[in-house]
Formats: structure tokens, C-alpha cells, sequence
């Protein structure tokens, strides 16, 4: 019992947090290394295979140049000028055996206008089609092509420009002399893949890869690599996909294999590349094996460290812990009674005595700001609610006592004979006041408009200020169908009184659009639309009006048309706005 009490202790907890931490840090770090040794290699990969494809692009270029040259010295004649078809095959006929085993030549071949070949030596294969041979005497370039059937060769097909007729020279050429090159640049591995087989061949070779349907028509060290090959086909599901692997493994070492296309078919001949990454691999294994020591040695020592450091201050950091939660629920009292004061000068505090120290200011200087935040907060409520120039309700509150109102309406099991109506105010020309007395004597006119409003409603009803001259009043609930008459009548009546503002007596009236609200008038805002739609009504018929919005309410573009909801009750012809400025008598 005593040593399970001695594991529940907070010291054994922190030392054990501790190792845990480390353990847990260090392993973080082996992580991250070990990725950014992946990412060093995979970025070293993506060079090295753009480096390959440079390389190979290069000898492809130099082995071209080396063509060109070679079909312009054939093609001349000692006289210096492009020899006819019949110099160049009595020429050729005694020099082909020299020139194909000087130069590694595959083939030569000649062709006529017409596009076919009308001399050849050497293989027969890769010939060129009568489009092609046509598209080069027309442009008067040579043409490039890469042939891999039986064969990879390069073919450079040029045009000549000789007296006895135009024709065109093909030289043929095997890339086995610049995959040997390549390999001894750069000490990696190349060969050539053949383009996609529709059906694998009546006798496949030794190197029919039937993964991928393709044949390894050349490939330095075959021997060694050929395995390799094949058991990456059947492992890969094609060329394309070599790249988002990793490497592969063979008789214990790790491989790199990329390819690149000879044109842009992706079906077409592949050259494939082979580098040997095992000293790369073996690097990022040993500095892994390195890391993951040092960071058990690290965590031991630090645990010990901690142990050592953190077994008599832990209990003052404990009353400290306990006490902060009351903090944030406001029991300043007992965490004061927790944190327990320093008897010390100043000048011997250490980092406990100033932590002890902090958070008793900590827990005074809280107290004052939850008193100060309380007081705050009933203001910025104050102001979020309500018109600053006012003190009117502004249209963030008046929309959420709609949709209480709203919802309440529709959560009754039974109706209630009551309406809520929506009174939306607008003055009637009130830019008159502002440019006649200013924006302060409007302001002015808007807070008495504002008291006025308010004098006439009940308690509980809301009057809101929108913004600008716009006000509205909302009613919860009037008996009546007609009852709102009467409200809208007071309302005129009671704004339309003159205002001293200043030396000056302003009359001022006002348009009032009305809608009735119930748990089916849709949402807030097309609630204030069409108050605002029965307002602007009640304005286009002579101002100082209401207007009860209905459903069947003519729109603001169809000429105007009397209607009793456009009069006052009471009064026979509506009055006009006056706006007086004099002074009173």
C-alpha cells in the first residue's frame, strides 16, 4: 500500500512526465531527422534523374551533329558539290564496308521525291514513309527520329539539293555507343525499353518484361540487372509509377529506377536508368542507429536532472496548480488561502518566490478586472443595442426582438387574439433640415423626434432607430383589426407638433408603412421590406400618411390610384409638409 502511494505522488508523476517527454522529444528528432535524410535523398534522386535526362539529351544532340556532319561529307562529291544518286551509289558501294564500322553505322539509306528509298544499305529496317520524306525536302530540315524496332537506332534523315534530282539521305545509327558513354559518365546504369506490345511475342526473349509488355532491347550490365527488372515489373503496375517508389532491393543492395520517354507517347520506347543508392541508404541507417543513441542517453540524463531539480519545490508548484483554476472561476479567497506569501526580501527571491509572489498579484489584479469587466460589459451591451444619438434601440436589437417575437409566435399551441404590428417611420424631407439648420440642429430634431415616439408607446413596446431619419415601432400585440389606425394616428399627430430647435420652429411629418406580423410573415428582412414597400406608398400619396402593407399592394412603378388606406381618418385632405425656419413670433 505505502509504495502504491508512493507512485500516486506528484513527485514520481513529474519525474516520470519528464522521461516521457524526453522520450517522447527524442523521438520527434529521430523522426524529423530521419525525414529530412528521405528528403534529402528523394530531392538528390530528382536531381540525379534530371541530370540523367541532360545527359542523355546531350549525347543524342552531340550523336546528331556527329550524323549531320557524316551525310554531308557522304553526299559530297570530290569536286566539292552534292553528289547525284548514281555518284553516291558507285561511292558508297566501295566505301560502306569502312564508313559502317568507322562510324557504327546502321544503315544508309537514299529516297527519291517520291518518298521511296531507291538505295539502302545495311539493315533494311526504319524506313522512312513517303509523308515524312516529303515533309523534309518541303522544309529543307533535317528530321530526326529514334527507331527501336528490332532495334534502337537514331535516324537522321537530310535533304540534298544535287543537279541530277532532289533526293533524301537517312543515316542510321545504334545508341548502343552512347548508352556505353552514359554509363561511363556517370556510373550509373542505362538501357532501352521497347514501346508497349499489344500481344506478348510467340517466343519471348530473355528480356520480355510481361509486367509491363515490353522487351529490354538494351541494357548495360544485363546480367546483373535484368533480374531486377523483372521483378520490379511484376511488383510496379507500369514505367510511370517507378517514380513514386522508393527503392528497390537486389542481392542486398538498393536501386533507383527511373525512365524517360523518346517522344511524347507515353506507349512509346522508354530509356530506363539504374543507379546503385545503397551507400545513400546505408548513410541515413547509420545516422538513424546514431541518433536514436544519443537520445537515450540524453533522456536518462535529463530525467535523473529533473529528478534531482524538481523534488522539494514540486509541492509549492502543486498548491500553485490547484490554486490557478479557482482563478478562472473567481474564487479569489481560496486561492489566496493556496498561495502562500514569501517572507523574504526581494533581492533573495528565486524563480518559486517570484512565481509564489506573481501569482498573488495575479489573483488581485483578476479580482479588479472582474469587476472592471462587468461594468464594460454592460456597456458595450449598452451600445451594441442601442442608437448612440437617441438611445433608441438600433435595428441589430429591434431584429432580434422579431425573432423572438416570431418564434414565440409559432411555439403557440392556441391563437391569441392579439396582432404585433410594424410601424416603419421615415420623415419627410428631412435633408431640407440639415441643409437649413445643419447636422446638428438634425441631430437635435432626431432626438426629440425620438422622445415622441417613445411618449406614445406602452411600456414593453420597442421604437428602434434604423439609421439616418428611419425609425420604427414595434407593437406586440393590438386587439383589433383597426386598432393600429389609432397608433398610426397618434404617432402623426404627435410628430407633426413644431420643434424649437434653436431660434427656429420646425414642422416636420413624417410616412409610416405598417405590416402585420404573425408566425407566418416570412423572414425579418422581408419583413422590413415591406414596411418599407407600405412607407414608400404612403409617400408617393402625398406624405404625412400610413399605409397597411397587403398582399395585393400595387408596385411602385404602376401609375397612382386613391385608396381609403391612403388617408388619415379624420382629416379630409392630407396635410403637406411645411418646414418653418423663422423665428417664433
Amino acid at each position: 500500500m505505502l509504495h502504491t502511494a508512493r507512485l500516486n505522488t506528484l513527485r514520481f508523476k513529474a519525474c516520470l512526465f519528464s522521461l516521457l517527454l524526453v522520450v517522447a522529444m527524442c523521438l520527434f528528432f529521430i523522426l524529423l531527422g530521419s525525414g529530412s535524410l528521405q528528403s534529402l535523398l528523394a530531392k538528390n534522386r530528382e536531381h540525379r534523374h534530371l541530370n540523367f535526362q541532360f545527359q542523355v539529351s546531350g549525347l543524342l544532340q552531340q550523336s546528331r551533329q556527329e550524323m549531320a556532319r557524316l551525310a554531308e561529307l557522304i553526299a559530297l562529291s570530290p569536286r566539292g558539290r552534292i553528289s547525284s544518286r548514281d555518284e553516291l551509289r558507285k561511292a558508297m558501294n566501295r566505301q560502306w564496308e569502312l564508313l559502317q564500322h568507322s562510324w557504327e553505322l546502321h544503315s544508309l539509306k537514299v529516297y527519291d521525291p517520291g518518298g521511296k528509298p531507291a538505295l539502302s544499305w545495311g539493315s533494311p529496317h526504319g524506313t522512312l514513309r513517303p509523308g515524312q520524306v516529303s515533309l523534309v525536302l518541303l522544309r529543307g530540315q533535317p528530321l530526326e527520329l529514334v527507331h527501336c524496332e528490332p532495334t534502337c537506332v537514331q535516324s537522321l534523315a537530310v535533304p540534298m539539293r544535287a543537279r541530277g534530282g532532289d533526293y533524301v539521305l537517312q543515316v542510321d545509327r545504334p545508341l548502343a555507343k552512347q548508352l556505353r558513354r552514359f554509363r561511363e559518365m556517370t556510373g550509373s546504369d542505362i538501357g532501352i525499353l521497347s514501346a508497349v506490345r499489344d500481344a506478348q511475342p510467340a517466343q519471348p526473349g530473355n528480356g520480355y518484361l510481361a509486367g509491363w509488355q515490353r522487351e529490354v532491347l538494351s541494357l548495360t550490365s544485363r546480367e546483373r540487372l535484368l533480374p531486377l527488372l523483372t521483378r520490379v515489373s511484376q511488383q510496379v503496375a507500369g514505367v510511370e509509377s517507378l517514380g513514386r517508389a522508393r527503392v528497390y532491393e537486389q542481392d542486398n543492395r538498393q536501386f533507383d529506377i527511373r525512365t524517360m520517354s523518346m517522344d511524347a507517347d507515353e506507349a512509346g520506347a522508354q530509356f530506363v536508368f539504374v543507379e546503385d543508392v545503397s551507400g545513400q541508404v546505408e548513410h541515413i541507417d547509420e545516422s538513424v542507429k546514431l541518433l536514436l543513441l544519443f537520445s537515450v542517453l540524453g533522456a536518462l540524463i535529463f530525467s535523473a536532472a529533473v529528478a534531482g531539480t524538481l523534488w522539494g519545490p514540486i509541492e509549492r508548484l502543486r498548491r500553485l496548480a490547484e490554486a490557478l483554476p479557482l482563478l478562472t472561476n473567481g474564487r479569489f479567497a481560496d486561492a489566496r488561502r493556496l498561495i502562500r506569501p514569501v517572507k523574504k526580501s526581494l533581492d533573495k527571491y528565486d524563480e518559486l518566490d517570484v512565481l509564489d509572489n506573481t501569482g498573488l498579484t495575479v489573483c488581485d489584479q483578476l479580482e479588479d478586472m472582474s469587476e472592471m469587466v462587468g461594468r464594460k460589459t454592460a456597456q458595450l451591451e449598452q451600445i451594441a443595442m442601442h442608437d448612440s444619438l437617441t438611445g433608441l434601440d438600433n435595428r441589430y436589437s429591434l431584429l432580434e426582438q422579431l425573432e423572438f417575437y416570431l418564434e414565440l409566435a409559432r411555439h403557440q399551441p392556441l391563437p391569441v387574439p392579439e396582432q404585433g404590428y410594424l410601424f416603419f417611420i421615415d420623415l419627410d424631407d428631412f435633408k431640407q433640415v440639415n441643409d437649413t439648420l445643419g447636422h446638428q440642429g438634425g441631430d437635435e430634431l432626431l432626438s426629440v423626434i425620438a422622445r415622441r415616439l417613445l411618449s406614445v408607446m406602452r411600456c414593453g413596446d420597442i421604437v428602434a432607430r434604423l439609421g439616418g431619419d428611419e425609425f420604427c415601432v414595434f407593437v406586440r400585440d393590438i386587439k383589433g383589426p383597426h386598432a393600429y389606425q389609432t397608433l398610426a394616428d397618434k404617432l402623426l399627430n404627435t410628430v407633426a407638433q413644431p420643434v424649437k430647435i434653436g431660434d427656429s420652429l420646425v414642422e416636420v411629418t413624417m410616412s409610416v408603412g405598417v405590416v402585420a406580423i404573425d408566425e407566418t410573415a416570412g423572414t425579418l428582412e422581408d419583413i422590413l421590406q415591406k414596411a418599407d414597400m407600405a412607407m414608400y406608398h404612403a409617400k408617393r400619396h402625398g406624405k404625412n400618411k400610413y399605409q397597411l402593407y397587403t398582399a395585393d399592394l400595387p408596385g411602385l412603378s404602376e401609375p397612382i390610384v386613391a385608396s381609403p388606406n391612403h388617408t388619415i381618418p379624420g382629416r379630409e385632405k392630407p396635410a403637406q409638409l411645411e418646414l418653418v425656419t423663422s423665428k417664433p413670433r
